[in-house]
């Protein structure tokens, strides 16, 4: 029983150990993962690319408050909207990047992600049919720009800010463009300085005249032939 017992605790030992080596062989690992995730994470984040490019898009947008007939006592509707182009045959233009050599890498660039957010501004009833047709137009807009590019490249963040003309025209339905004039633009990443990133959108907003029953545009579409371009 003496010799039993004897195996029976050096067994246990064994295992203790074996358990307590690979305890520590788990925790080496996951420092090692720490590690090689933090060099993932800290790598370098691509560089700007110059040039042009011009991009067909389509997406969806909103409005708050949402667009009416009468509208409501406001002078600012916040503007909203996310579109990406076709994912072949949806960029084109030239572009590339910065190389040791002292010249330019061609980058090809296939697709583009829009994103943007900000208000619109106006007389009383700002969001109402007559006034967003005619009157409505920058407030600040940011807008952003994700590529998919070949080498990759930076986003690009384009503010627009203030302008004094009218955004919306079109007949049958209206069409969004920005910039207006007098707007101050800005910018960072690829494609900078901005220095006319013109954004059409061609939307399911019926145009004036205003009748009772127009709208009501919580949302808007931004269908076939909408355009962005930089710089």
């Amino acid at each position: 029983m003496t010799s039993n017992r004897r195996r029976r605790n050096f067994s246990a030992m064994r295992t203790g150990r074996l358990i307590g080596m690979t305890g520590v062989a788990l925790a080496l690992l996951v420092s090692l993962s720490a590690v090689v995730g933090e060099g993932v994470g800290s790598a370098a984040p691509p560089p700007s690319a110059t040039g042009s490019v011009a991009c067909k898009i389509t997406g969806t947008g909103k409005f708050s408050p949402k667009l009416t007939f009468t509208g409501v006592a406001t002078t600012a509707v916040k503007f909203k909207f996310n579109a990406a182009s076709p994912t072949s045959g949806g960029c084109g233009g030239t572009a590339g990047i910065p190389n040791s050599a002292g010249s330019l890498t061609p980058v090809t660039i296939t697709a583009v992600t829009v994103k943007a957010i900000g208000y619109l501004t106006g007389p009383a009833n700002a969001n109402s049919c007559s006034v967003f047709s005619s009157t409505d137009t920058i407030g600040v807009i940011k807008v952003k720009y994700i590529w998919a590019a070949a080498p990759p490249i930076a986003p690009t963040i384009v503010t627009y800010t203030g302008g004094t003309s009218a955004i919306v025209s079109g007949a049958i339905t209206d069409t969004i463009s920005l910039p207006a004039v007098g707007t101050v633009l800005t910018g960072s990443g690829s494609f900078s300085p901005p220095t006319a990133a013109p954004i059409s959108l061609l939307t399911n907003i019926v145009s004036p005249p205003c009748l009772s029953g127009w709208g009501p545009y919580p949302n808007f579409t931004i269908n076939v032939g909408s355009t962005i371009a930089l710089p």
